[in-house]
């Protein structure tokens, strides 16, 4: 199977082309930043993918290839002071992805959209697809707006897709400078012994789940026969940030010196995903446990004695 990462060199793209690589799957990677790891069967063309021209983009397009969905401007929280540039850069920014896909015959579209994010402050725990979208971001906004431009690219020109909306992933390679991300953050700062700002008192309950773990979903959605549908990616088990940012001091047996900031508005209370639906169809459930996930991410931070920032 040909596969096209567009904005695949981030976070969670890195880990994707390795699975689709070691799967024996084609993997072209669209992406104006260089690749963070040396895959030898990886192409990367070095493009920005909203602004690529369009014969150029549909030569990569080309043999009914599928296509993940990952560039994206502006983090959730950011998006709230950027709200023009977020919805001119993303929204028709990725219409234009779609109609060349739809032009290029592309075999199907896996959206990374943001379980983490859509749905806003939560009316009950889990969160199941069903739940009403309530966000409190233009970042959130721009995703959902892609999803039912999904909906209707398939009702006018047949392209079809899977949505993914993911809850919290962590793992290597995450950039603990981008302020999103405490696993990383904290991972960064212990390596480092800086101290590290969290916003609120740390009772912010979140869904964490190892990003490799993403990756196999995203593989499981480019085959699946189930179609034009959105899955919920994440634990089912609830962290809070205090919990977490405990885990990280025993997995590195390094104290934090954490500064407690106010609350961001953008931030709920709590954000617990129910997979269930993906479970079902998909055939996919985490295979990594937390306490693995951290080593692991453990393991790869304090090699790298990475400069940390705020969660």
């Amino acid at each position: 199977m040909k596969t096209v990462l567009l904005g695949g060199n981030g976070f969670i793209g890195t880990h994707l082309a390795e699975a689709l690589i070691a799967a024996g799957h084609e993997c072209i990677v669209c992406d104006e930043r260089p690749p963070q790891r040396d895959l030898p069967d990886l192409r990367w063309v070095a493009e920005d993918v909203f602004h690529v021209e369009d014969n150029r983009l549909q030569a990569i397009l080309s043999g009914e290839p599928v296509v993940f969905h990952l560039a994206w401007r502006y983090l959730p929280v950011e998006s709230n002071t950027h709200m023009e540039a977020e919805a001119q850069e993303n929204v028709p920014g990725t219409l234009r992805l779609l109609r060349l896909c739809a032009e290029a015959g592309v075999r199907r579209i896996v959206f990374f959209s943001s379980g983490g994010s859509v749905y806003g402050p939560a009316q009950r725990l889990p969160i199941a697809e069903t739940h009403p979208t309530e966000p409190l971001s233009a970042h959130a906004i721009s995703k959902l707006a892609v999803e039912k431009y999904l909906a209707l690219f398939w009702h006018r020109r047949g392209l079809d897709y899977v949505i993914l909306r993911p809850g919290n992933p962590y793992g290597p390679y995450q950039d603990p400078t981008a302020g999103q991300g405490v696993i990383a953050a904290s991972m960064a700062r212990a390596a480092t012994g800086q101290s590290l700002e969290v916003w609120g008192d740390g009772s912010a309950v979140r869904d964490y789940f190892y990003v490799g773990d993403l990756a196999h979903a995203a593989l499981l959605a480019a085959i699946t026969a189930h179609s034009r549908v959105v899955y919920n990616i994440g634990s089912g088990v609830g962290r809070s940030l205090n919990d977490v940012i405990a885990a990280v001091e025993a997995v590195s047996g390094r104290p934090l010196d954490v500064c407690y900031l106010s609350a961001r508005p953008s931030d709920v209370p709590a954000n617990v995903l129910d997979a269930a639906l993906a479970r079902q169809l998909l055939g996919w459930a985490p295979r990594v446990s937390f306490e693995e996930g951290l080593w692991l991410t453990w393991e790869w931070y304090s090699r790298r004695q990475t400069v940390g920032c705020e969660a």
